[in-house]
């Protein structure tokens, strides 16, 4: 589209920018917000304004495109707390950890399903086409859910997070701290990898390999990390910090000369660099039983701002310096997002009955709280 609309990539990359700085400014009131009783139904309300946005990228791109970028990333940082407290109050506890990596999983694999489809679609339908195809199901969505809404009745949810602020503490901000440098790793990946793959000697059909086993690897990983934390809770804090360690080491072997060892930095680096989302927004909400949704809004602030940090950071290395000096900076990222995590651990809040909350032990079902005073 760039090149049919004679937009520079620093413009497309702009449209990004303000995906994510939207994703933050939805964030931000989603932990002002009061908890609906009803989840689902902003779930909908959600879906659908996304949907629009997609539609109006294919009737004005010129200017849908930037409409489509404030309203879906809007949309993404706003509702993603809600879906956070909703798998929490919906899901059996030993399925709550897999629940948020299947989530999260969700994200890169739609991601990659996209950048297969859209090119092979875009030519035979056109690319208006593929933004339409896109919206269906998004308004699909929409429907179901505002349906769940009406039928299945509110949501099980406690009255102590509608209406009482969250108290910001260490915790939250530290953990949050450590999705934003984790997601400067994440996206500056993302962004940059098969660049500074070509630019240090490798083919693109090679370059874009590697970019696609790491995203499916980083799909892996986010599935795999739930199920192992609902299976066995108490190496939640383990398994965080050692994804983030994993990530800077990948980074780290991104600078070597050699193609093989930069193949498996890559892998490294997309797995457990990007791996951890699902794992940092379920610890975040272990300890806020009724708070869930304010208190992973604070972690997805630090993503949608570590987001759009990244690859800004990385685009100026780049030019800059060199690639060299972008791998350096995202390993040293993901190793103070590790630190946040080790300083997090000691920082963990009190239960609500004035006992510690033993992380990453489930806290009590939020379900049988429900009819407690």
């Amino acid at each position: 589209m760039h090149k049919k609309f004679g937009w520079s990539p620093v413009r497309m990359g702009s449209v990004l920018a303000v995906y994510w700085l939207a994703s933050l400014s939805g964030a931000f009131l989603s932990k002002r917000a009061a908890l609906p009783r009803v989840l689902e139904r902003t779930l909908a309300v959600a879906l659908f304004g996304t949907c629009l946005g997609l539609l109006a990228a294919a009737a004005a791109p010129v200017v849908g495109l930037w409409v489509s970028s404030v309203v879906g990333g809007a949309a993404y940082g706003y509702t993603q707390p809600h879906t956070n407290a909703l798998l929490m109050r919906r899901c059996p506890p030993k399925l709550r950890a897999f629940a948020f990596g299947l989530k999260q999983a969700a994200v890169p694999a739609a991601a990659l399903l996209a950048s297969g489809a859209v090119p092979l679609l875009a030519g035979p339908v056109g690319w208006r086409m593929v933004f339409i195809a896109a919206a269906v199901p998004c308004s699909m969505g929409g429907v179901l859910l505002a349906r769940t809404g009406l039928t299945d009745g509110p949501s099980v949810a406690t009255d102590r997070g509608r209406d009482v602020p969250l108290r910001r503490d260490a915790y939250l901000v530290a953990l949050s701290s450590a999705g934003f440098f984790g997601a400067m790793v994440g996206n500056g990946l993302g962004g940059f990898l098969v660049l500074g793959l070509t630019t240090g000697g490798a083919s693109l059909s090679v370059a874009s390999t590697v970019a696609t086993a790491g995203a499916a690897l980083n799909i892996v990983i986010r599935l795999a990390a739930g199920w192992l934390v609902g299976r066995m809770p108490r190496v939640a804090w383990r398994a965080l910090t050692g994804l983030f360690i994993a990530g800077a080491a990948g980074t780290a072997l991104l600078t070597q000369p050699d193609l093989t060892v930069i193949a498996v930095g890559a892998l490294l680096a997309y797995g457990g660099g990007w791996g951890w989302a699902g794992l940092l927004h379920y610890v975040i909400g272990l300890p806020y039983t009724g708070w869930e949704q304010r208190a992973t809004a604070y972690s997805q602030m630090g993503v949608s701002l570590g987001a759009a940090s990244g690859p800004l950071v990385c685009g100026l290395l780049f030019t800059a310096v060199s690639p060299i000096a972008a791998w350096w900076a995202l390993t040293v990222a993901g190793t103070v997002a590790a630190a946040c995590v080790l300083f997090a651990r000691m920082h963990i809040p009190p239960q609500q009955d004035g006992t510690a909350a033993h992380l990453p032990v489930a806290p009590r079902d939020t379900v049988e709280m429900a009819g407690q005073p």
